[in-house]
């Protein structure tokens, strides 16, 4: 089974950890509402756009950096938030970055972690789900 995250924000992390060198391409994905034990499971992390569904990177999921987000790392989540950004034609104003990232952390999501990423290139399937979804196979 793979655990698979699409978002039209993705290409800046995907450029932010495809410029580090193989084996220190760690990063997260986001934030997200789903079950900290099932992620935690999963071996393999896909990334990829929303709309041009086609996956971007694949990854092992870090179990010791997928957490609940914590109050504490707030600057840490802006910080990403700011990082998906990055791209946007429009510039994306801090306040707005901690305003989500603060309604994410009272919401109680989770932030993937992955490690060790790689350009993704296999088919893959879409079972419908949300924008966070499960595929049953493999996991290549």
């Amino acid at each position: 089974m793979s655990f698979n995250v699409k978002s039209w924000l993705i290409d800046a992390v995907v450029d932010s950890v495809l410029a580090k060198p193989s084996g220190s391409r760690h990063g997260i994905t986001g934030f997200w509402r789903a079950s900290l034990d099932r992620v935690r499971s999963e071996r393999i992390l896909r990334i990829g756009t929303l709309h041009g569904l086609h996956f971007l990177l694949t990854a092992e999921i870090d179990p010791d950096a997928t957490h609940v987000m914590d109050p504490k790392r707030l600057d840490e989540y802006v910080e990403h938030e700011i990082l998906k950004h990055s791209k946007d034609k429009v510039s994306y104003p801090i306040q707005a970055a901690r305003a989500h990232v603060q309604e994410c952390v009272e919401k109680g999501r989770i932030v993937v972690a992955f490690r060790n990423a790689r350009a993704f290139t296999e088919d893959f399937r879409s079972n419908g789900r949300n924008s966070v979804w499960y595929e049953d196979g493999q996991g290549s």
